[in-house]
Protein backbone atom coordinates (compact mmCIF):
# COMPACT_ATOMS: atom_id res chain seq x y z
CA UNK A 1 0.00 0.00 0.00
CA UNK A 2 1.09 3.67 -0.49
CA UNK A 3 1.86 5.28 2.42
CA UNK A 4 3.81 5.46 5.54
CA UNK A 5 2.60 2.63 7.79
CA UNK A 6 3.97 0.97 11.47
CA UNK A 7 3.26 -2.32 11.57
CA UNK A 8 2.83 -3.98 15.69
CA UNK A 9 3.30 -7.59 16.64
CA UNK A 10 2.32 -9.22 19.84
CA UNK A 11 3.75 -9.19 23.10
CA UNK A 12 7.01 -9.08 23.28
CA UNK A 13 6.61 -6.59 20.20
CA UNK A 14 8.49 -5.84 17.45
CA UNK A 15 7.83 -2.67 15.28
CA UNK A 16 8.20 -2.04 11.62
CA UNK A 17 8.42 0.67 9.36
CA UNK A 18 6.55 0.20 6.23
CA UNK A 19 7.31 3.20 3.10
CA UNK A 20 5.25 2.55 -0.07
CA UNK A 21 4.95 -1.41 0.36
CA UNK A 22 8.79 -1.41 1.23
CA UNK A 23 10.08 -2.31 4.40
CA UNK A 24 12.07 0.28 5.67
CA UNK A 25 13.13 -0.24 9.01
CA UNK A 26 12.60 -3.04 11.95
CA UNK A 27 12.91 -2.83 15.73
CA UNK A 28 12.95 -5.66 17.96
CA UNK A 29 12.12 -5.58 21.73
CA UNK A 30 15.69 -6.44 23.45
CA UNK A 31 15.46 -9.43 25.20
CA UNK A 32 14.06 -9.20 29.27
CA UNK A 33 17.17 -8.36 31.36
CA UNK A 34 19.61 -6.26 28.20
CA UNK A 35 20.47 -2.87 28.40
CA UNK A 36 18.61 -0.64 25.81
CA UNK A 37 19.99 2.82 24.88
CA UNK A 38 18.10 5.23 26.46
CA UNK A 39 16.66 4.18 28.77
CA UNK A 40 17.39 6.11 32.23
CA UNK A 41 17.65 3.94 35.71
CA UNK A 42 19.21 5.06 38.95
CA UNK A 43 22.12 3.40 39.46
CA UNK A 44 24.51 3.10 42.90
CA UNK A 45 27.99 3.76 42.93
CA UNK A 46 29.42 0.34 43.39
CA UNK A 47 33.74 0.86 43.14
CA UNK A 48 35.53 3.74 42.61
CA UNK A 49 37.99 3.35 39.34
CA UNK A 50 40.79 5.43 41.11
CA UNK A 51 43.28 8.10 38.40
CA UNK A 52 40.17 7.77 35.36
CA UNK A 53 38.14 9.91 37.09
CA UNK A 54 35.21 6.51 36.74
CA UNK A 55 33.24 3.97 38.61
CA UNK A 56 31.45 0.82 38.10
CA UNK A 57 27.69 1.25 39.01
CA UNK A 58 25.33 -1.23 40.32
CA UNK A 59 21.89 -0.75 38.08
CA UNK A 60 18.35 -2.08 39.28
CA UNK A 61 18.28 -4.63 36.40
CA UNK A 62 21.11 -6.52 37.57
CA UNK A 63 23.62 -5.31 35.34
CA UNK A 64 26.99 -3.48 35.92
CA UNK A 65 27.25 -0.04 34.25
CA UNK A 66 30.40 1.86 33.42
CA UNK A 67 30.36 5.63 34.39
CA UNK A 68 32.34 7.95 33.02
CA UNK A 69 33.37 11.48 35.12
CA UNK A 70 32.50 10.41 38.31
CA UNK A 71 34.72 12.99 40.47
CA UNK A 72 33.08 13.53 43.72
CA UNK A 73 31.39 10.58 43.88
CA UNK A 74 31.42 7.70 46.44
CA UNK A 75 30.75 4.05 47.12
CA UNK A 76 26.63 3.94 47.73
CA UNK A 77 26.04 7.40 46.01
CA UNK A 78 22.63 6.99 44.40
CA UNK A 79 22.08 9.04 40.87
CA UNK A 80 20.19 8.72 37.44
CA UNK A 81 21.92 7.59 34.36
CA UNK A 82 21.36 6.57 30.94
CA UNK A 83 22.30 3.85 29.04
CA UNK A 84 24.68 5.59 26.65
CA UNK A 85 26.02 2.20 24.32
CA UNK A 86 25.89 -1.39 24.26
CA UNK A 87 28.48 -3.51 26.28
CA UNK A 88 31.12 -5.95 24.14
CA UNK A 89 30.83 -9.23 26.19
CA UNK A 90 32.26 -9.71 29.42
CA UNK A 91 31.96 -5.86 30.05
CA UNK A 92 29.98 -2.77 32.13
CA UNK A 93 27.01 -1.47 30.20
CA UNK A 94 28.28 2.70 29.08
CA UNK A 95 26.53 5.13 31.32
CA UNK A 96 26.41 8.56 31.47
CA UNK A 97 24.84 11.36 33.86
CA UNK A 98 24.24 13.63 30.91
CA UNK A 99 20.72 12.76 30.43
CA UNK A 100 18.67 13.46 27.22
CA UNK A 101 15.28 11.83 27.81
CA UNK A 102 13.38 11.83 24.67
CA UNK A 103 9.86 12.30 23.45
CA UNK A 104 8.04 12.49 19.99
CA UNK A 105 8.22 16.30 20.21
CA UNK A 106 10.88 16.83 23.53
CA UNK A 107 13.71 16.25 24.79
CA UNK A 108 14.42 17.06 28.80
CA UNK A 109 17.74 18.22 29.15
CA UNK A 110 18.16 17.98 33.19
CA UNK A 111 20.96 20.23 34.05
CA UNK A 112 20.57 22.27 30.53
CA UNK A 113 17.63 24.81 32.02
CA UNK A 114 16.14 26.64 28.79
CA UNK A 115 13.79 26.61 26.27
CA UNK A 116 15.19 25.78 22.65
CA UNK A 117 13.88 24.86 19.50
CA UNK A 118 15.07 22.87 16.54
CA UNK A 119 17.11 24.63 14.02
CA UNK A 120 15.04 22.61 11.31
CA UNK A 121 11.83 24.37 12.60
CA UNK A 122 12.46 27.97 10.58
CA UNK A 123 9.25 29.99 10.61
CA UNK A 124 9.90 32.56 13.32
CA UNK A 125 6.02 32.92 14.53
CA UNK A 126 6.38 28.86 14.96
CA UNK A 127 9.05 28.60 16.43
CA UNK A 128 7.95 31.37 19.15
CA UNK A 129 4.64 29.56 19.49
CA UNK A 130 6.12 26.22 20.80
CA UNK A 131 8.69 28.39 22.63
CA UNK A 132 5.66 30.30 24.94
CA UNK A 133 3.53 27.07 24.72
CA UNK A 134 5.89 25.21 27.06
CA UNK A 135 7.41 25.70 30.64
CA UNK A 136 10.46 23.97 31.78
CA UNK A 137 9.55 21.29 34.93
CA UNK A 138 11.54 22.69 36.87
CA UNK A 139 14.42 25.75 37.16
CA UNK A 140 17.70 22.98 36.86
CA UNK A 141 15.84 21.16 33.47
CA UNK A 142 15.96 22.38 30.22
CA UNK A 143 13.45 21.77 27.17
CA UNK A 144 14.50 21.22 23.07
CA UNK A 145 11.46 20.89 20.85
CA UNK A 146 12.73 18.73 17.61
CA UNK A 147 11.44 18.93 15.11
CA UNK A 148 8.62 16.44 14.64
CA UNK A 149 6.78 19.08 16.93
CA UNK A 150 5.46 21.21 13.75
CA UNK A 151 2.99 18.91 13.58
CA UNK A 152 1.70 18.57 16.87
CA UNK A 153 -0.38 21.00 18.73
CA UNK A 154 0.43 22.60 22.03
CA UNK A 155 -1.70 20.54 24.38
CA UNK A 156 -0.28 17.69 23.63
CA UNK A 157 3.43 19.08 23.67
CA UNK A 158 2.54 20.05 27.10
CA UNK A 159 1.05 16.55 28.54
CA UNK A 160 4.25 14.91 26.89
CA UNK A 161 6.70 17.33 29.07
CA UNK A 162 4.24 16.20 31.92
CA UNK A 163 5.12 12.61 31.20
CA UNK A 164 9.11 12.87 30.40
CA UNK A 165 9.16 15.02 33.90
CA UNK A 166 7.26 12.05 35.69
CA UNK A 167 9.32 9.54 34.16
CA UNK A 168 12.56 11.48 34.89
CA UNK A 169 11.78 11.53 38.49
CA UNK A 170 10.91 8.08 38.67
CA UNK A 171 14.62 7.32 37.03
CA UNK A 172 12.32 5.20 34.76
CA UNK A 173 12.41 5.66 30.45
CA UNK A 174 9.76 4.84 28.32
CA UNK A 175 7.80 1.65 28.33
CA UNK A 176 7.75 -1.66 30.39
CA UNK A 177 9.31 -4.90 29.21
CA UNK A 178 8.28 -5.98 26.51
CA UNK A 179 7.41 -2.53 24.99
CA UNK A 180 10.23 -0.57 24.40
CA UNK A 181 10.58 -0.78 20.36
CA UNK A 182 6.78 0.46 20.20
CA UNK A 183 7.88 3.13 22.23
CA UNK A 184 10.73 3.87 20.28
CA UNK A 185 8.55 3.64 17.05
CA UNK A 186 5.82 5.90 17.68
CA UNK A 187 8.65 8.69 18.85
CA UNK A 188 10.68 8.42 16.50
CA UNK A 189 8.74 7.28 13.30
CA UNK A 190 6.14 9.69 13.48
CA UNK A 191 7.62 12.65 11.33
CA UNK A 192 5.61 12.39 8.92
CA UNK A 193 2.61 10.86 10.22
CA UNK A 194 2.13 7.57 9.37
CA UNK A 195 -1.39 6.57 7.76
CA UNK A 196 -1.59 3.85 9.46
CA UNK A 197 -0.30 1.78 13.17
CA UNK A 198 -1.21 -1.48 12.52
CA UNK A 199 -1.58 -3.51 15.64
CA UNK A 200 -3.23 -7.08 16.50
CA UNK A 201 -5.79 -6.96 18.92
CA UNK A 202 -3.84 -8.51 22.06
CA UNK A 203 -2.56 -5.16 22.13
CA UNK A 204 -5.83 -3.13 22.92
CA UNK A 205 -6.57 -5.96 25.15
CA UNK A 206 -3.11 -5.68 27.42
CA UNK A 207 -2.69 -1.91 27.10
CA UNK A 208 -4.36 1.42 28.35
CA UNK A 209 -3.70 3.88 25.05
CA UNK A 210 -4.82 6.28 27.36
CA UNK A 211 -1.76 5.73 30.37
CA UNK A 212 0.42 3.30 29.20
CA UNK A 213 4.37 4.94 28.40
CA UNK A 214 3.84 3.00 25.12
CA UNK A 215 0.78 5.50 24.52
CA UNK A 216 0.51 7.67 21.38
CA UNK A 217 1.82 10.48 22.81
CA UNK A 218 -1.40 12.21 23.45
CA UNK A 219 -1.70 13.03 19.23
CA UNK A 220 -5.25 12.77 18.58
CA UNK A 221 -3.73 12.41 14.86
CA UNK A 222 -1.83 9.21 15.88
CA UNK A 223 -4.67 7.77 17.72
CA UNK A 224 -6.76 8.15 14.39
CA UNK A 225 -4.07 6.40 12.34
CA UNK A 226 -4.29 3.06 14.99
CA UNK A 227 -5.88 -0.08 13.35
CA UNK A 228 -6.39 -2.96 15.26
CA UNK A 229 -6.16 -6.10 12.89
CA UNK A 230 -6.83 -9.82 13.36
CA UNK A 231 -3.53 -11.77 12.83
CA UNK A 232 -0.15 -10.42 12.88
CA UNK A 233 0.34 -7.41 10.83
CA UNK A 234 4.27 -8.67 10.62
CA UNK A 235 2.68 -11.59 8.56
CA UNK A 236 0.17 -9.47 6.54
CA UNK A 237 3.09 -6.98 5.31
CA UNK A 238 5.66 -9.27 4.80
CA UNK A 239 7.81 -8.44 7.50
CA UNK A 240 8.86 -12.27 8.64
CA UNK A 241 10.46 -12.92 4.87
CA UNK A 242 11.92 -9.98 5.24
CA UNK A 243 13.74 -10.68 8.24
CA UNK A 244 14.69 -13.98 7.27
CA UNK A 245 16.32 -12.82 3.80
CA UNK A 246 18.06 -10.46 6.40
CA UNK A 247 19.78 -13.46 8.01
CA UNK A 248 21.92 -14.16 4.92
CA UNK A 249 24.43 -11.70 4.21
CA UNK A 250 23.68 -11.83 0.69
CA UNK A 251 21.61 -8.25 -0.93
CA UNK A 252 20.27 -8.69 -4.10
CA UNK A 253 20.49 -5.32 -6.07
CA UNK A 254 18.14 -4.56 -9.05
CA UNK A 255 20.31 -4.51 -11.88
CA UNK A 256 21.15 -8.17 -11.55
CA UNK A 257 24.15 -7.59 -9.04
CA UNK A 258 24.63 -8.12 -5.04
CA UNK A 259 26.43 -6.88 -1.99
CA UNK A 260 27.80 -9.68 0.44
CA UNK A 261 27.21 -7.61 4.33
CA UNK A 262 28.92 -9.35 7.14
CA UNK A 263 29.58 -8.22 10.55
CA UNK A 264 32.86 -8.75 12.60
CA UNK A 265 33.88 -7.98 15.79
CA UNK A 266 35.78 -5.65 14.81
CA UNK A 267 33.99 -4.31 11.40
CA UNK A 268 31.55 -4.92 9.35
CA UNK A 269 32.82 -5.71 5.84
CA UNK A 270 30.74 -5.12 2.42
CA UNK A 271 31.43 -6.34 -1.04
CA UNK A 272 29.84 -5.11 -4.04
CA UNK A 273 29.59 -7.74 -7.47
CA UNK A 274 27.54 -7.17 -10.42
CA UNK A 275 26.89 -10.69 -10.94
CA UNK A 276 26.49 -12.02 -14.40
CA UNK A 277 27.18 -8.02 -15.90
CA UNK A 278 29.81 -8.03 -17.90
CA UNK A 279 29.30 -5.03 -19.90
CA UNK A 280 31.53 -1.83 -19.61
CA UNK A 281 29.71 -0.08 -16.80
CA UNK A 282 27.95 -2.97 -15.22
CA UNK A 283 30.71 -1.94 -12.44
CA UNK A 284 29.26 1.57 -12.09
CA UNK A 285 25.49 0.50 -12.38
CA UNK A 286 25.92 -2.22 -9.22
CA UNK A 287 27.98 0.16 -7.58
CA UNK A 288 25.67 2.95 -7.61
CA UNK A 289 22.80 0.86 -6.61
CA UNK A 290 24.77 -0.50 -3.41
CA UNK A 291 25.32 3.15 -2.19
CA UNK A 292 21.98 3.92 -2.71
CA UNK A 293 20.87 0.70 -0.96
CA UNK A 294 23.56 0.11 1.78
CA UNK A 295 21.66 2.70 4.81
CA UNK A 296 18.31 0.49 4.63
CA UNK A 297 20.61 -2.43 4.85
CA UNK A 298 22.87 -1.32 7.83
CA UNK A 299 19.69 0.06 9.56
CA UNK A 300 17.35 -3.34 8.72
CA UNK A 301 20.32 -5.35 10.35
CA UNK A 302 21.44 -3.32 13.05
CA UNK A 303 24.75 -3.05 12.21
CA UNK A 304 27.22 -0.14 13.28
CA UNK A 305 30.59 0.56 14.10
CA UNK A 306 33.58 0.70 11.01
CA UNK A 307 32.01 -0.40 8.10
CA UNK A 308 34.60 -0.99 4.82
CA UNK A 309 32.92 -1.49 1.18
CA UNK A 310 34.69 -2.91 -1.48
CA UNK A 311 33.23 -1.53 -4.48
CA UNK A 312 33.21 -3.49 -7.69
CA UNK A 313 35.90 -2.26 -10.01
CA UNK A 314 35.48 1.06 -11.87
CA UNK A 315 37.25 3.97 -12.88
CA UNK A 316 38.96 6.06 -10.64
CA UNK A 317 37.30 9.49 -11.62
CA UNK A 318 33.53 7.62 -10.90
CA UNK A 319 34.49 8.17 -7.44
CA UNK A 320 32.96 11.21 -6.93
CA UNK A 321 29.83 10.02 -8.42
CA UNK A 322 29.98 7.12 -5.50
CA UNK A 323 30.26 9.96 -3.09
CA UNK A 324 27.64 11.91 -3.50
CA UNK A 325 25.50 8.82 -3.99
CA UNK A 326 26.32 7.68 -0.44
CA UNK A 327 26.05 11.57 0.69
CA UNK A 328 22.15 11.55 -0.49
CA UNK A 329 21.41 7.79 0.65
CA UNK A 330 23.01 8.53 3.95
CA UNK A 331 21.66 12.01 5.11
CA UNK A 332 17.94 10.61 4.85
CA UNK A 333 18.82 8.20 7.85
CA UNK A 334 18.74 9.62 11.53
CA UNK A 335 21.08 7.15 12.87
CA UNK A 336 25.20 9.52 12.81
CA UNK A 337 26.84 8.44 10.14
CA UNK A 338 30.56 9.72 9.16
CA UNK A 339 31.80 9.09 5.59
CA UNK A 340 35.21 8.84 6.23
CA UNK A 341 36.46 8.13 2.45
CA UNK A 342 38.40 6.42 0.07
CA UNK A 343 41.52 4.05 1.87
CA UNK A 344 44.87 4.02 -0.03
CA UNK A 345 43.42 0.44 -1.16
CA UNK A 346 40.47 1.91 -2.72
CA UNK A 347 38.05 0.72 -0.28
CA UNK A 348 35.42 3.41 1.10
CA UNK A 349 35.55 3.60 4.90
CA UNK A 350 32.51 5.33 6.91
CA UNK A 351 31.60 4.94 10.49
CA UNK A 352 28.03 4.83 12.30
CA UNK A 353 26.63 5.00 15.55
CA UNK A 354 25.88 1.71 17.47
CA UNK A 355 22.18 2.75 19.10
CA UNK A 356 20.75 -0.93 18.73
CA UNK A 357 21.83 -4.63 18.60
CA UNK A 358 22.50 -6.55 15.58
CA UNK A 359 18.94 -8.60 14.71
CA UNK A 360 20.39 -11.26 13.95
CA UNK A 361 21.00 -11.05 17.76
CA UNK A 362 17.87 -10.20 18.67
CA UNK A 363 15.33 -12.73 16.17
Amino acid sequence: MKGRVIALTKPPVHAALIVDGRIEDILPSPPDGQPHIGEVLTGRIDRPVPGQNAAFVRLPDGNTGYLREAKGLRSGDALPVIVTGLPEDGKAVPVSHRILLKGRGLILTPGKPGVNVSRQIKDPEQRDRLAEALTQPNADTGIIVRSAAREIDESSLVAECADLSTQLSDAQYGAGVGYRAMADALREWTDPLPEVIAAPWELEDRLNWDRDPGRLYHDPDLADALRFADGDPFEHFGVWDEIEKLRSPHADLPSGGWMVIEATRAMVTVDVNTGDQFSGGAGMTANVEAARELPRQLRLRGFGGQVIVDFAPMKKQHRKKIEETLHSAFRKDRIETTLAGWTPLGNFELTRKRERRALCELL
